[in-house]
């Protein structure tokens, strides 16, 4: 026997002979889906329906459990105890980011569920400390042109404008093509046949005034049909990943808070309304949230009912 071809046989290669061995015998297939093959399997899956920053994030939290339980890991055989030593020891590498991986993780391993490759998820069980939950950043309209006039690339400006005016995502507001906007009927479609929403559902968000006056401007410049709003020469569409590291350039430039990013953008949208006085249920609509508990994080800036509760205590006994 020539032992020399042998040498060439990488761990990887032999994790996909067991998973072959699967289909001409009574192995069961349970039994061979180590992590890695899972990881491969999960990312390939994810790629066609996330953001790349997504999937890198994905890959992220797995080098992670990778590094704790090894890639040869059988995935059917992570109880819940693996699980919690798991988040104890990211906790004491990652100290804000482990609530992420943790998130990430927990989707991964539904997913493996379905697969049927695992009886039960073992981090659905793991409770992580309680932290203080704090205000979202966000900035004023004030501070947005500040920021703007910073940033060279006008389409990279209007991404900006837009998020803040809409309170889109990164990904929504990039993928926007013209036929999801009326300018007539001043809405923004979200979600069509070329875009999914984190959601899946469609949703319609009115624009204001100072949004329209900016499209208009866009849509004389460009030939409006089918195409990207916010697009390069090429007519291929910005990535958000371009436009996100553009708004943070800025804001460091300018000194801001480090907690000011891209997202910050959707939360002053949603602070302005609720300061204004629109109710949690509508700015849930308009955010696209999946459930009020989402929106209430905002419920705090709505100072004025707080007062009026308060001025009750004022009045004189009858």
């Amino acid at each position: 026997m020539d032992t020399s071809l042998l040498k060439n046989i990488s761990e990887r290669d032999i994790e996909k002979f067991k998973l072959l061995a699967t289909l001409f015998n009574e192995v069961n297939r349970k039994e061979v889906i180590t992590l890695r093959i899972f990881e491969d399997e999960y990312i390939n899956y994810v790629k066609a329906n996330l953001s790349p920053s997504y999937v890198r994030s994905i890959q992220s939290s797995f080098v992670h459990l990778n590094n704790f339980l090894g890639i040869q890991k059988v995935i059917s055989e992570i109880k819940l105890k693996d699980a919690e030593k798991f988040m104890i020891w990211l906790q004491g590498k990652t100290k804000r980011g482990y609530r992420v991986y943790y998130r990430t993780l927990k989707a991964a391993f539904n997913k493996a569920l379905e697969w049927d490759y695992i009886s039960e998820n073992p981090f659905v069980k793991v409770k992580l400390p309680k932290v203080q939950r704090v205000a979202p950043k966000y900035v004023t309209g004030d501070r947005l042109s500040v920021i703007c006039e910073k940033i060279n690339n006008e389409f990279v400006r209007a991404i900006i404008k837009t998020a803040f005016y809409t309170g889109l995502r990164l990904n929504e507001v990039v993928n926007l093509r013209w036929n999801n906007i009326d300018l007539e009927r001043r809405l923004i479609i979200v979600g069509d046949e070329h875009f999914t929403t984190k959601s899946k559902k469609q949703r319609c968000v009115p624009i204001c005034e100072e949004l329209i006056k900016l499209l208009k401007v866009l849509s004389e410049r460009q030939e409006v049909n089918e195409g990207f709003v916010f697009c390069k020469p090429d007519g291929s569409a910005y990535t958000g990943d371009y436009a996100s590291k553009c708004f943070k350039d800025a804001c460091r430039t300018l000194g801001n808070d480090e907690g000011i990013h891209f997202h910050s953008l959707r939360h002053s949208f949603a602070s302005n309304l609720v300061q204004k006085g629109v109710s949690l249920y509508v700015v849930k609509e308009l955010l696209g949230h999946s459930s009020i508990s989402t929106t209430e994080i905002y419920s705090h800036l709505n100072v004025e009912s707080l007062r009026e509760a308060v001025k009750k205590l004022d009045g004189k006994d009858s």
